[in-house]
């Protein structure tokens, strides 16, 4: 019964779009790492600290959590204005995880990276992407178009030239360490670590 509820307020979260959009943290250097991306960014039924803060604490940089809860990869083209607006160093993405849910087509989804990250270098700014990770139990019917997304993602960033983190490999190491067993979705404590690490490495 406890999953259940907890399950059921992790979507209704979701659903409705909330998060912290980060207003009121970082500054406008050019050493500013500003990070979009959904629940998984914002923390949202995320075990301990979202990975954005953990990564100002492991790289000492500035970090600025542009994270949505419920965001789809559309709904970053119309964020990447906002990281671009705060004179950003380098910007973090990860998308895709809620795009299946959203029934929005392959095509769409890496689309809409595409035009993210071209509004980045059209900006000369770098850009590091990461490939959504796998989930588990009741969402894992979205694995299979998860694991295409980040097929096409590292297609993208050889032909674009740009970083890419691949947190699919990295979380399928072990779903049940670094996943929130609670939804199967969102990140453990374990989780948060690696994916600060993991987009550490890039920076």
């Amino acid at each position: 019964m406890k999953r259940l509820l907890s399950a059921l307020a992790c979507t209704a979260l979701l659903l409705a779009g909330c998060g912290d959009d980060g207003d009121g943290g970082g500054d406008r250097t050019s050493g500013t790492v500003v990070c979009i991306g959904d629940s998984l960014t914002a923390g949202i039924c995320c075990i301990g600290s979202p990975w954005p803060s953990r990564l100002a604490a492991m790289s000492g940089r500035s970090v600025v959590n542009l994270g949505v809860g419920g965001a789809t990869s559309v709904d970053g083209v119309a964020r990447v204005s906002a990281a671009l607006a705060r004179d950003p160093g380098v910007v973090c993405v990860l998308y895709g995880s809620n795009d299946p849910g959203h029934g929005i087509p392959l095509d769409r989804t890496l689309s809409s990276i595409r035009s993210i990250v071209r509004a980045c270098k059209d900006r000369d700014v770098p850009v590091v992407v990461a490939t959504p990770p796998p989930t588990m139990e009741p969402h894992a019917n979205r694995n299979d178009r998860i694991r295409e997304i980040g097929a096409g993602i590292r297609a993208m960033g050889k032909e674009m030239g740009f970083q890419v983190v691949d947190l699919y490999a990295a979380v399928d190491a072990d779903r049940e360490k670094y996943l929130n067993p609670e939804d199967g979705l969102h990140l453990s404590d374990a989780g948060g670590d690696l994916f600060a690490k993991k987009f550490d490495s890039k920076l």
